[in-house]
């Protein structure tokens, strides 16, 4: 996520998502945008789905016990 976004950009996406900010709130979420670029930017990358846990959850293991 080193790829250049400009304060329209932001505000593009938010009205894309269908938020109507009041200009008092667009500074904020421009702000806000960029904590969360930075966070997400810290996460590890190039995993195999394998190492995902959602993929070897099995629900059976917690079913009560039926002795």
């Amino acid at each position: 996520m080193n790829d250049p976004i400009t304060d329209d950009d932001i505000l593009r996406l938010a009205r894309l998502a269908g938020l109507d900010l009041p200009e008092a709130y667009r500074a904020e979420l421009i702000e806000a945008y960029g904590h969360v670029r930075a966070m997400v930017g810290r996460l590890p990358a190039g995993r195999p789905h394998g190492d995902e846990p959602a993929h070897v959850f099995v629900p059976t293991v917690f079913l009560p016990n039926r002795t």
